[in-house]
């Protein structure tokens, strides 16, 4: 009886050794720690430790992604609130490799979950399906995202809004729904959700343009300064009518003073090429006012090259820029280097040719 009890403790005491054997070649490191560690911090009451374990994994190297999320998953049906929030923090830095997380971050989107919790998961969803194919699974989270439409709290708005945005044309089917985000609140300037639905109208790209009205209309409602996103989004919805560009002019028009920073007017009407020719003169007077900074000169004149024949108006004007010795802007105090000097002399001589099909002289 004894051999064999001592036989048994033995067996037991070898499977034991194999066991801790197999988990210590299991407990991959991570940061300098123990993945069993920083899993341990992770679920822990310690909120500062809570977070450093949350960055440890989020910068952790690809290669051990996976088993790392192995890990992470079962977090996200903790009890307890910050251990949910972390653990959506750290797959959605992951992206698409975490796919697998989908289906336990959907139910954080919806009941008395924290509504950062809600925001945590909206984010990490948009994330973890950025530019993916329109299948089952991205049709049901935009389902879900679109519901998120309607959370009382800004930030779950403005998260489920960017998460369609990241999703891209595959989410396409939310866009209906972003005319109440796109317009809240009419105040003094635009809030984050709207700036957010604007983005994921630019994202959206032509398939937003039934929106191209509500956007100029919100063009012209605030100072110059809060406007890139919504003119970048009429740039993304492409020329479906004449009106965008000699709108994007009024508006150049009405705060000319502010508009020496902003790059996405210029942007658009490369983007937009020959029919935004309509905006030559305008373009022409800025160059000749000096009311553009060195990096809007550049990239005017990669307009007018992108507008080509049509933009011979102003001929004159870019051969002067051709001949440049200095250049100081009306607005800014900021001296315009040799480097900057140089660029503007160069895509101003390349404009040239291609306006006039002649060089400068």
């Amino acid at each position: 009886m004894f051999r064999w009890t001592g036989r048994i403790v033995l067996v037991a005491a070898l499977l034991a050794i194999s066991t801790c054997a197999a988990r210590a070649e299991d407990d991959i490191t991570v940061g300098g720690k123990p993945l069993s560690r920083v899993m341990t911090q992770l679920r822990g009451a310690n909120r500062g430790l809570q977070v450093r374990a949350a960055r440890i994994l989020a910068e952790a190297p690809e290669a051990v992604r996976p088993k790392i999320i192995e890990a992470v998953l079962p977090v996200l049906k903790s009890e307890r609130e910050n251990d949910k929030f972390v653990a959506a923090q750290v797959l959605g830095e992951y992206g698409p490799v975490a796919r697998t997380a989908v289906p336990d971050l959907l139910p954080m989107l919806k009941g008395t979950q924290f509504e950062r919790n809600r925001a945590a998961a909206a984010k990490a969803l948009g994330q973890i399906l950025k530019d993916a194919k329109q299948d089952k699974e991205t049709d049901t989270v935009t389902s879900a995202l679109i519901g998120a439409f309607k959370d009382q709290y800004p930030d779950v708005r403005r998260e489920a809004a960017t998460a369609c945005g990241m999703i891209g044309p595959a989410a396409k089917a939310c866009i209906p729904h972003l005319v109440p985000l796109l317009k809240e609140p009419p105040g003094a300037q635009p809030n984050i959700v709207s700036m957010a639905a604007a983005q994921t109208c630019v994202r959206m790209g032509p398939l937003a343009k039934e929106h191209v009205d509500l956007m100029i209309s919100i063009m012209h409602r605030y100072a110059s300064c809060y406007t890139p996103v919504y003119v970048q989004a009429l740039g993304a919805m492409g020329p479906v009518h004449e009106n965008i560009i000699p709108n994007i002019m009024d508006k150049m028009e009405q705060t000319d003073q502010s508009i020496w920073w902003q790059m996405a007017p210029y942007e658009v009407m490369e983007k937009f090429g020959p029919k935004a020719a309509v905006a030559v003169d305008l373009l022409d007077r800025f160059l000749r006012e000096s009311k553009l900074s060195a990096a809007q000169v550049i990239q005017t004149m990669k307009t007018l090259r992108a507008i080509g024949p049509a933009a011979k108006n102003a001929a004159k004007t870019v051969e002067s820029f051709t001949k440049l010795t200095a250049y100081n802007q009306r607005y800014g105090k900021k001296a315009t280097t040799a480097e900057e000097l140089a660029e503007i002399k160069k895509q101003a001589g390349e404009t040239l040719k291609v306006i006039t099909g002649k060089e400068a002289k």
